[in-house]
Order: C-alpha cells, then structure tokens, then sequence
C-alpha cells in the first residue's frame, strides 16, 4: 500500500501461463514484484496473489480455465472494493501474456477503470498452440 493519508487508485496484477506465484517468478527474476514496487512507490495500490491451486493458494490449477481466472479477477476487485483505502473508481487490471486475456473478460460484466494488456496474446490460442507445436518440431 503507498504511503499517505488520501486513496489510492490501485491495480491487480494477472499472471501469465502455467501456474505462477504473485512474482511471476522466472528463473531469478520477479517481474511482478518489481512492477508492484515500482507502481507502489508511485501511489499506486496493488494487489497481487498466487495463481489457484499454486504456491499459498488454494484450488486446483490444472482443471482452471479462463472463465475461472476471470472470477478470480472479479473477486480481487470485490475485495479491494471492500478496503478504505482505495479510491472504488479507478481500480484496474493488468495483464501479462495469457493473463492478458482475462481484463477484457472481467471488463465484460464488471466496472473496470483501466485495462494494461502486456504481451498479451493477438491469435486465438489453438493457433498458439499449433505455432508451439510446430516450432518444437523444427
């Protein structure tokens, strides 16, 4: 949470593929815990939490679809709604990789002050896959 008295807009983070922890941690590097301190020194609240059924969280990642991670999403904004010290109109939602395709879907049925789509995805993602496929193979 930033420093001061006032309220904050604040932003939830979304991970990308597979099952990731708060950080989006790869190898050594922590993507998601350098953006939130950036963003948090800069007067922005930011909610972070571990991919379901990984790390401290519950549920089962492996059975989750996109639907889910988008109830997830939805739940992170009820709750921060629920805080004092956020300013309930600009709460928003970032996005990286696949995590990219769950704001506009949150977004759907649910105020959303602002979208940051990282690397998000542009093709559907059977097409995804097949590139995938195909690039392994070479």
């Amino acid at each position: 949470m930033p420093e001061g008295k006032k309220k904050f807009p604040a932003t939830i983070l979304l991970t990308g593929s597979g099952p990731q922890t708060r950080d989006e941690e790869f190898m050594t590097h922590k993507p998601f815990l350098v953006l939130a301190d950036h963003l948090t020194k800069n007067g922005v609240a930011v909610l972070r939490y571990d991919d379901r059924g990984f790390a401290q969280s519950t549920g089962n990642h492996g059975r989750a679809i996109s639907a889910n991670f988008a109830n997830d999403g939805r739940a992170a904004i009820a709750y921060l709604k629920t805080r004092k010290e956020i300013d309930k109109s600009r709460i928003g939602l970032v996005g990286h990789s696949e995590g990219g395709l769950i704001p506009p879907l949150v977004a759907a049925d649910t105020e959303v002050a602002f979208m940051v789509l990282l690397a998000a995805p542009g093709v559907p993602g059977s097409e995804i896959t097949l590139k995938q496929a195909e690039r392994i193979s070479e």
